[in-house]
């Protein structure tokens, strides 16, 4: 199985890099949404941004992971941007009508 890793970067930069999916967003939720929450803090509320282009494929599971990292991001008063999200990630949530939450046309 290969795995899903967060990158820590300058100014509330974050990269996420490999498989956002079934088998890897369980064991992942909680480091993440911590690592997001500290950032945010020492970011004075500026964005937290979160790049995507490093996702070698995601599926459904994948999807409701962000889709609940943003509610907890925005229930925690963390602003989330998400910048270069795979087309395959759009056309999942253009498929589930869900786009909207991603930000995405």
């Amino acid at each position: 199985m290969r795995g899903l890793t967060l990158s820590t970067g300058d100014n509330g930069h974050f990269t996420l890099t490999g498989h956002l999916n079934r088998n890897t967003v369980p064991s992942f939720w909680l480091t993440a949404l911590v690592d997001l929450a500290k950032q945010g803090a020492k970011a004075n509320h500026q964005p937290v941004v979160l790049d995507l282009s490093a996702i070698e494929d995601v599926d459904t599971a994948g999807l409701a992971w962000l889709i609940n990292l943003l509610k907890a991001c925005r229930g925690q008063n963390i602003p989330l941007e998400l910048q270069n999200i795979p087309e395959t990630l759009i056309n999942l949530a253009k498929i589930s009508d869900v786009h909207s939450f991603l930000s995405v046309q």
